[in-house]
């Protein structure tokens, strides 16, 4: 009786040492392998993000011009102003965004060409 329970003290040892081995291949192969592709979609949604606030700015601008060509009655010459507002008020913030994102990038190569 004794030499089946050694057996199954090491049968089990051995069980557990698989169960180990494959949790730590099951943790591993969760982690990235590149960084390719979350900076593909990190420079798209980048993208996305500057057109929505370019196209928001030129709505918020329409919007308020129509509103102040409806309260005052006159023709759509708040609207045309208030456009071009919102086109210009757009670019700047796109720029500005453009800016900090190539901010962020070059701190991002010096700190990985220091630690290379």
């Amino acid at each position: 009786m004794s030499g089946r329970s050694g057996d199954r003290t090491g049968d089990k040892a051995k069980r557990l040492e698989d169960l180990e081995r494959r949790i730590a291949d099951a943790r591993d192969a969760g982690t990235p392998k590149s960084r390719g592709d979350k900076e593909k979609f990190g420079a798209m949604s980048f993208a996305w993000r500057v057109m929505v606030e370019l196209v928001v700015s030129i709505m918020i601008g329409a919007a308020m011009g129509w509103g102040l060509d409806s309260l005052f009655g006159t023709i759509p010459a708040f609207l045309v102003v208030f456009c071009l507002l919102g086109f210009a008020s757009g670019v700047r913030t796109m720029m500005r965004s453009v800016a900090e994102n190539q901010r962020r990038d070059a701190a991002r190569a010096a700190k990985d060409e220091i630690e290379s």
